[in-house]
C-alpha cells in the first residue's frame, strides 16, 4: 500500500475514534510506520486534491470525506458476516456508548419438518413448534422440498436471498421470539436530517419489517448507512441485527464489543 494510504488509513481509523479534524502532528504519534510530520502534511496536501480529505474552517487538520468514508466501510463491513454474541445485554450499553441506532429480531431456530401443497391454493411449511401458510407457488414448492430437514432461519435467509422476501417474512413472523430496538437518538437525528429518507422508510424501519425483508450487507446513504448482518446466540436461537448511523460512528469498535470471546 501506499504511504499516502496508510496516512488516509490511519486518519479515518483516528477520525471515527473523535469525529473532529486531526493534525499532522497528531496522526505522526499514531501511525504504525515512521514518517515525519511534514511529509504527513505533504500527504494531507495531495488527498485533498484527490477528493479523499478535506480542510474544515481555519483548523490546519483534516477530515475524510464522504467518498473516503465510504470506500472504507466498503472495505470492513461484510455481507455475510455471522456474529456470536454472548450476552445481549452488552448491546444496549454498547449501541448507546457509539451512538449507532440498532435493531435486534431472534428466532427460534428449529428444523423444516415437511411441506404440505393443500389443494393447490396453499403451502402449509411444518417446523417442529409451529406453521406458516403461504398461497401455493408451484417453484416455491419446489425449493422448499429440497430444504426439508433443515435449519428454519436457513431456509428464510435463502429465500431472502432468492428475492422471495414477503414468504421470508412470512417464515421469520412465525419463528420470531424477541425483536428489540437499542439507541433510538440516532436514528432520530438522522430522520431530522433527511426527511425524505424518513418518510419513506421510518415506519417499516421502526417496526421491523426492514430488518425482515432488508438484504444482509452494507448499504450506503448520504451521509450515513446501514447495515444487517446475521446473529447467533447459541444453537437454537438464531437472529438478524440491522444498524443505522452516521458514516463516522464506529461500527467495528460496536460489532468487536458484542463477539463471543
Amino acid at each position: 500500500m501506499q504511504k499516502k494510504f496508510i496516512v488516509l488509513e490511519g486518519l479515518i481509523e483516528e477520525y471515527i475514534k473523535r469525529p473532529e479534524p486531526i493534525s499532522s502532528q497528531y496522526l505522526q504519534k499514531k501511525l504504525t510506520i515512521p514518517l515525519s510530520s511534514a511529509t504527513i502534511r505533504y500527504y494531507f496536501k495531495q488527498l485533498t486534491q484527490d477528493g479523499y480529505l478535506e480542510k474544515v474552517h481555519s483548523s490546519s487538520g483534516r477530515v475524510p470525506t464522504k467518498i473516503s468514508l465510504k470506500n472504507y466501510w466498503r472495505s470492513r463491513l461484510k455481507e455475510n458476516a455471522l456474529i456470536h454474541i454472548d450476552d445481549v445485554r452488552k448491546i444496549q450499553k454498547s449501541s448507546q456508548k457509539a451512538s449507532i441506532f440498532c435493531e435486534m429480531s431472534l428466532y427460534r431456530d428449529t428444523k423444516l419438518v415437511t411441506v404440505e401443497n393443500f389443494q393447490g391454493r396453499f403451502l402449509v411449511l411444518v417446523f417442529e413448534n409451529g406453521e406458516a401458510v403461504i398461497e401455493y407457488n408451484e417453484k416455491l414448492e419446489k425449493i422448499l422440498q429440497k430444504y426439508r430437514g433443515n435449519s428454519s432461519f436457513a431456509v428464510a435467509q435463502m429465500l431472502s436471498y432468492l428475492g422471495m422476501t414477503r414468504v421470508a417474512k412470512k417464515i421469520k413472523q412465525t419463528l420470531l421470539q424477541e425483536f428489540q430496538i437499542f439507541s433510538l437518538k440516532e436514528i432520530l437525528e438522522i430522520a431530522r436530517e433527511d426527511s425524505n429518507w424518513a418518510n419513506r422508510n421510518f415506519v417499516s424501519l421502526m417496526d421491523g419489517e426492514m430488518l425482515q425483508t432488508e438484504k444482509p450487507g452494507l448499504k450506503l446513504y448520504n451521509d450515513f448507512l446501514s447495515y444487517k448482518f446475521s446473529v447467533e446466540i447459541d444453537e437454537k436461537v438464531k437472529g438478524e441485527m440491522l444498524l443505522f448511523g452516521h458514516l463516522y460512528r464506529n461500527y467495528t469498535a460496536f460489532i468487536n464489543t458484542l463477539r463471543k470471546e
